[in-house]
């Protein structure tokens, strides 16, 4: 299947080719090539020049693990006979700019497993992280004034990446519980010429669709095949940002009130089928750009991640990336594909993914146990937004309740801030994660993590000591 969006890459990306200095003679009619030949073109080190001659990895066996937790080695050597394992010699060499054959087989064979794209000609490339594949997204696609279509409330560290290569952030009105107001987007395009007079209609729309950063909200299957369907009738690609996707959450409701069991851990393929699907899995012609990371299921620090879309972008990303970044360290991506290997393969990493889900659960359960306790619920003056997926719990002052107007919304949330640095306990104001004016009436709320407290006690003690916070706010 040809790329039928190829009007949206624009002629710079096109004409990006990386130069060779090295090539193979065409030998004359006659002339047989050496059986053995040795290749002395590359400036490639012999791997008997690394310092480094085996990693042994003690991996657990779930996250969290007690004192008597089994662990086991996984030892990752110089120069290995398995095709599936990444070694050293490897590992630690010059690679090729779309990452070893080992991972990308893994997110290739995963992508089949979970994501499920509905187009054929699809493919991965591996990045530095989803932060990198962002931001190479926009270096092939957007040129100086373009425009790109962003959540009102989102990462906002990512757009000093779009603003890097001249991009223009056009916010797009949220629904605090459903996501994008959809009826807003599309009277936003079909009257764009009138409110956006010599601006370009956008070419991409960046969302965090699954386990929203701040709100933690997931779009329906119906919200995301209507916006798809916006897509196709306003030609623009759709770049989905998925961190947080494989953390998904039962409903809070469901798990107390024991219609869903959370201390059964689900089978892959129940857990599969949990997930809120991508939008890879609704689009039939490769409109889809979708961004996927390591850090929040292995480690961040690893600094990697991978892009699946159509052949010809991931090309496109590819050349750009020759320019850039070159391929990803090779050191994380003989870490990942090593453990992942160890575990199985894809299956072994599901089972893993779904143990770090579980921790997550719980940790939403008892967050959100503090919070429904707390006088500043029970008063009315919170609204809490259970999440859909991800590590955050966003939380709504209810501003109304003190008499204030939306006007005072800022005076007021900072006022939270100081109460919260008096009880000992850090969160982020809502409307520092919004990038416009546009969101100020609904920027209310707060975003809490509720992945790095190193237990469920000082995770619910951090929980009461925000809930003080708020009582003292609306007591003050």
């Amino acid at each position: 299947m040809s790329f039928q969006h190829d009007n949206l890459i624009p002629e710079r990306a096109k004409s990006r080719k990386m130069v060779h200095f090295w090539s193979s003679s065409k030998l004359p009619e006659g002339f047989v090539p050496h059986p053995e030949p040795i290749s002395l073109v590359g400036g490639v080190p012999h791997h008997d020049f690394f310092p480094i001659r085996q990693i042994d990895l003690h991996v657990p066996s779930k996250p969290f693990p007690g004192p008597n937790e089994k662990e086991t080695v996984v030892v990752i050597p110089q120069v290995s006979s398995d095709p599936e394992e990444l070694d050293l010699a490897q590992g630690l060499q010059y690679a090729e700019v779309d990452g070893s054959k080992q991972l990308l087989k893994v997110t290739r064979d995963y992508t089949e497993r979970v994501a499920k794209p509905a187009f054929e000609d699809w493919s991965t490339t591996l990045t530095n992280g989803s932060s990198n594949g962002l931001s190479k997204v926009f270096s092939v696609f957007l040129e100086e004034g373009d425009s790109i279509l962003v959540e009102e409330f989102t990462f906002t560290p990512v757009l000093s990446s779009l603003k890097d290569v001249g991009g223009k952030p056009v916010p797009l009105k949220m629904d605090l519980i459903k996501g994008i107001d959809i009826d807003y987007m599309d009277d936003l395009l079909e009257n764009w010429s009138a409110t956006h007079p010599g601006q370009r209609r956008p070419k991409l729309l960046y969302t965090i669709a699954n386990g929203h950063n701040p709100l933690g909200v997931a779009q329906s299957i119906d919200h995301k095949k209507k916006i798809l369907e916006l897509a196709n009738k306003y030609d623009f690609l759709i770049l989905e940002d998925d961190p947080y996707g494989y953390l998904a959450l039962p409903a809070y409701e469901d798990v107390r009130s024991g219609l869903v069991d959370t201390t059964k851990l689900p089978t892959n393929d129940e857990f599969v089928k949990l997930l809120h699907p991508s939008y890879l899995t609704f689009d039939a012609t490769g409109r889809v750009i979708r961004v996927e990371t390591f850090s929040k299921v292995f480690a961040p620090g690893l600094r990697l991640g991978y892009i699946i879309a159509h052949k010809n972008v991931v090309q496109a990303i590819n050349d750009f990336s020759m320019v850039s970044t070159r391929n990803p360290s090779g050191a994380a991506q003989l870490l990942v594909n090593d453990t992942i290997h160890h575990w199985g393969g894809i299956e072994g990493w599901l089972s893993w993914i779904i143990k770090v889900r579980q921790e997550y659960v719980e940790r939403r359960n008892a967050a959100l146990d503090v919070l429904y306790d707390s006088k500043a619920y029970k008063e009315g003056w919170i609204t809490v937004i259970d999440p859909k997926a991800g590590m955050f719990v966003a939380v709504i002052l209810n501003y109304e309740k003190k008499g204030l107007t939306a006007a005072q919304i800022p005076q007021f949330m900072e006022q939270l801030l100081v109460f919260n640095s008096v009880n000992g306990v850090g969160v982020v104001d809502g409307g520092r994660m919004s990038f416009d004016p546009i969101s100020a009436p609904r920027a209310n709320f707060v975003r809490i993590t509720i992945a790095s407290a190193p237990n469920l006690d000082v995770l619910k003690e951090a929980f009461r000591r925000f809930s003080k916070s708020v009582q003292d706010l609306f007591e003050a």
